[in-house]
């Protein structure tokens, strides 16, 4: 087994996987490191290697494809031997292309999606805590000042934590539990269709 992993280094270079597999790598072979939030270019790719100064983590070609793809070492043996051809295995089958990556552009369209919806739902909070605040102790509480004095201050750690939490903290919660911001989103719709439904009256 050993062999076949020296064959694919000897056979295909660093840098060509990780062109094929969508890094973005400058001129000096520096790229953004995809295994930790890289505002900067920090991982260098060289011919038979690559290294993150940023995270520290550094591998082969196989090792580079499998952290990116989730796979076992054999299993990015088996992709790099299927996608370059090299025909290392009997009965090749492709794991798809550029998953992690599909996978990454996703959770980056949430997080600025998610950031949006819950800032949008905190402004509507802080709102209805100052409009619909009773004048005295005799007044109804109106619902939705109940409902800020409930969410409000969930909806600001939220947002805190959206914004500057940890990039692993933020992961987790796209893919434990994006459904609290599915929700929120729920909530808007309804506040919106709500307000249309009172113009249509008025009218």
């Amino acid at each position: 087994m050993n062999n076949v992993f020296g064959e694919i280094r000897d056979r295909v270079s660093m840098q060509d996987v990780a062109k094929f597999y969508g890094l973005q790598m400058n001129r000096s072979g520096m790229a953004c490191c995809p295994f930790h939030e890289d505002g900067t270019p920090s991982l260098k790719v060289y011919d038979d290697h690559f290294y993150c100064f940023g995270c520290g983590e550094t591998g082969d070609c196989t090792g580079f494809t499998a952290k990116l793809f989730g796979l076992t070492q054999i299993e990015a043996a088996k992709k790099i031997s299927y996608d370059f051809g090299l025909h290392l295995f009997d009965g090749e089958i492709a794991v798809p292309v550029n998953k992690v990556m599909q996978t990454e552009n996703e959770y980056k369209a949430w997080l600025k999606n998610a950031t949006a919806i819950v800032d949008e739902y905190l402004n509507k909070l802080i709102e209805w805590r100052k409009t619909y605040a009773p004048k005295n102790p005799a007044e109804s509480l109106h619902p939705l000042f109940v409902e800020s004095l409930k969410k409000q201050g969930y909806i600001e750690y939220l947002s805190d934590y959206l914004r500057f939490g940890t990039d692993k903290e933020k992961r987790e919660l796209f893919n434990e539990d994006r459904k609290s911001i599915s929700d929120i989103r729920e909530r808007l719709d309804k506040l919106a269709a709500d307000g249309r439904t009172v113009k249509r009256k008025a009218i």
